[in-house]
């Protein structure tokens, strides 16, 4: 049962006996497939053996370890602080004292030969359990109750010459195989092998891999894996990889200390952008629970190495990727690694062990990478990280308490805040290079000139009209959807505060009802005033809505091209009245300056100024909420001398480096909330009448979250 049943696979079982090996001090350990049939099919001669040269076993650790169940002697060992091997320092894995049963898994008869250094004599284990069924319940086709200490297993000793008296090491001869095997499968193992102690990502002139080495040989022939070169991963790495991020998690101050690119960095888990995520809200704001700030995750720290890569069909210059690059970087995932072993099956290409694919399926896919565009690994330690330890079965990691369940929702949180944060200010770039470079160059324009020339050249003078009738075509076009643009842009801020009004308008209905209810109640009373004084309410608030109503239509298209010059406040006050239950609801306090001179005047249209202020109060509402506590405020400036509108807050501000993209499309830092089009379709709206919006480093007045400056100066 625990060799057998419990072990999924052979290729975990093989992979756990190497693990023995690596405990034994083993410089090397080499699988062997020997008299396997034509595409590795298991035959009657088909034998596996797993030799090292480690340590080896003396009598009393067969007799009281290996063929003990289940004994605790490592973990007796690391207790009283003897938690690495005594020659290499290796820091034992293994801890149940079960897996041993991993040969149970392979086959049913099994031969152990094993001799330690300086022994005259070596070991030799024989269990023969070809009589048994599978079960266990018959014997040689009887049936029969059979007790664990009825099974018996034959010891010998055999004396070895003198010479090789100094040698070490265990061989374990597996026949009678279980299962099946092929060449994927082989391939598989080798991939599950090479990268036991080392991951691809570790491959660098530092590795101290070559220490351990694990060699896979069938039938006589090493194996090796098509484009598994080292040094081609390791070119990947070091040239194609956008982003290269090594850091790691401090549990006892709750953040991140990492470094992109060479840049070094830090960010807290009470960092607004981290709790604008939607991971952080599905976890904390989906459900009554709450984080407790003074609670340190209790995973512990750990340390991560990831590298991110551009998938995109339209990428160029040196991060793209060919089709023969991908296929190399899909096989891998981010690994895990336990005191610089692997733990699995994390880290497998058909294993999804942080939900990856499950969050871009039920969040939003463009706030996460795709499991192909990462590789990686991620070290913890039995020190640093005592409650992450592995199921019985090596299939991951136990659940306990709150530590693996905090180490699963840490890692992608990390991860989806570079996806949103550094990611997609790569991606900005890129995407500004390309336009510019296609800008400057007139590339399409270029393209239609030079077709012209070589039919010129030829003679084909029809063609060289219907071209020139192209460009002109082209140019038409591009006219025409440049102004398409502009109506989107009109159109796009139309959507948030329909959203905002209609919310106050269905609060306002709902007044209205019960007013109209108790109308109707009142009605049946003869001689009473109160329906006159119930009516007049309903009037009130019927009125009310008209001009919410009225205030909508301010935003659509057509009243938006009529500029005439405007009194800003009036439309100010508007819309912090639009605000006003929201902002009450968050804590947030409101303040009004109006210097002293001139009013601030504008030559636009209400639209414009009212879709202006909708996205400034509703991205400043939207990160004072993110912070803790009552003090939270939004304070507005009007000064008519220098036709400016100061807005700032005393929220979390706008990040240095996010500072070039706020104004760019669909740049967002809110996570699943954020659409990215509102500061840029202010910006779109303000340029077209020829004004400004500029985000200031000037904090006047003690305010030191964000400040945006509009300018209707002309």
């Amino acid at each position: 049962m625990l060799g057998d049943q419990l072990i999924r696979n052979e290729r975990i079982a093989l992979v756990e006996l190497i693990k023995n090996g690596y405990d034994a001090d083993a410089e090397w350990v080499e699988v062997r497939f020997e008299h396997f049939l034509p595409g590795m099919k298991v035959g009657p001669q088909s034998t596996i053996v797993v030799a090292d040269n480690g340590c080896g076993m003396t009598v009393q650790d067969i007799r009281d370890a290996w063929m003990n169940p289940a004994t605790p002697h490592k973990m007796k060992r690391r207790r009283d602080g003897y938690d690495s091997t005594p020659k290499k320092g290796r820091i034992v894995q293994g801890e149940k004292g079960i897996g041993r049963f991993a040969v149970l898994k392979l086959g049913n008869k099994v031969t152990v030969t094993t001799k330690t250094e300086n022994s005259s004599f070596e070991s030799i284990l024989s269990y023969d359990f070809t009589r048994f069924d599978d079960e266990f319940t018959t014997e040689n086709s009887e049936e029969k109750d059979i007790y664990l200490d009825e099974i018996e297993v034959d010891y010998s000793e055999s004396t070895t010459p003198e010479s090789d008296n100094s040698s070490s090491g265990t061989q374990i001869t597996i026949q009678n195989l279980k299962g099946s095997w092929n060449h994927r499968i082989i391939g598989d193992l080798y991939r599950d092998v090479s990268s036991l102690t080392d991951p691809i990502s570790r491959i660098s002139k530092h590795s101290n891999s070559e220490d351990f080495s694990v060699t896979i040989i069938c039938n006589g022939k090493p194996v090796s894996v098509e484009n598994e070169s080292v040094d081609g991963l390791r070119s990947l790495i070091e040239d194609k990889a956008v982003l290269k991020i090594r850091g790691r998690y401090e549990s006892t101050e709750n953040k991140f200390i990492y470094s992109i690119n060479g840049n070094e960095k830090q960010t807290s888990l009470n960092n607004p952008k981290i709790l604008g995520l939607w991971l952080w809200k599905q976890r904390y704001r989906s459900s009554q629970d709450s984080m407790d700030e003074s609670r340190p995750y209790e995973c512990g720290t750990f340390k991560f190495q990831f590298y991110v890569f551009d998938f995109s069909r339209n990428i160029s210059g040196k991060f793209a990727l060919n089709q023969t690059e991908k296929n190399i970087l899909k096989e891998h995932r981010i690994y895990l690694y336990r005191d610089e072993v692997r733990v699995f099956p994390y880290g497998n290409y058909d294993d999804d062990w942080l939900n990856i694919d499950i969050s871009r399926g039920t969040g939003r896919a463009g706030h996460f990478f795709s499991n192909d565009q990462l590789l990686g690994w991620i070290d913890i330690s039995q020190k640093d990280n005592p409650r992450l330890r592995d199921k019985t079965n090596r299939e991951g990691l136990i659940e306990e308490g709150n530590a693996t369940s905090d180490f699963l929702f840490l890692i992608p949180l990390f991860l989806s805040y570079v996806k949103q944060r550094p990611y997609l200010q790569y991606q900005h770039k890129q995407l500004e290079r390309n336009l510019a470079e296609t800008l400057r160059n007139e590339v399409v324009a270029n393209h239609i000139e030079e077709m012209k020339s070589t039919l010129e050249a030829k003679g084909y003078k029809p063609e060289v009209v219907k071209l020139s009738k192209l460009a002109k075509d082209y140019e038409r076009e591009k006219k025409f959807l440049v102004q398409r643009a502009e109506v989107t842009e009109d159109l796009a801020g139309v959507g948030l505060s329909v959203e905002m009004t209609s919310h106050d308008i269905m609060l306002l209905m709902g007044r209205a009802k019960d007013i109209g209810i108790e109308i109707s109640r009142q009605s049946k009373l003869s001689g009473s005033d109160g329906i006159q004084k119930q009516a007049d309410m309903l009037i009130g608030v019927l009125t009310q809505i008209v001009e919410g109503m009225h205030d909508i239509q301010s935003l659509f298209k057509s009243a938006k091209r009529r500029k005439r010059a405007l009194r800003i406040e009036p439309i100010l006050d508007k819309i912090f009245q639009l605000y006003r239950s929201l902002l009450d609801k968050r804590s947030i306090r409101y303040e009004k300056v109006v210097e002293s001179g001139s009013p601030l005047v504008a030559d636009t249209t209400d639209g414009v100024v009212m879709q202006v202020l909708i996205n400034l109060f509703d991205n400043s509402s939207y990160w004072l909420d993110t912070l803790a506590g009552d003090d939270k405020l939004i304070r507005v400036e009007l000064d008519g001398e220098n036709g400016e509108l100061i807005f700032a807050d005393n929220g979390p501000g706008v990040e240095q480096e996010d500072a070039p993209y706020i104004f760019d499309a669909f740049y967002s830092g809110k996570g699943q909330e954020g659409r990215g089009l509102g500061l840029y379709i202010a910006k779109q709206l303000l340029d077209r009448h020829d004004y400004g919006i500029s985000l200031s480093d000037n904090r006047k007045g003690n305010l030191a979250g964000a400040k945006f400056v509009v300018s209707f100066l002309k």
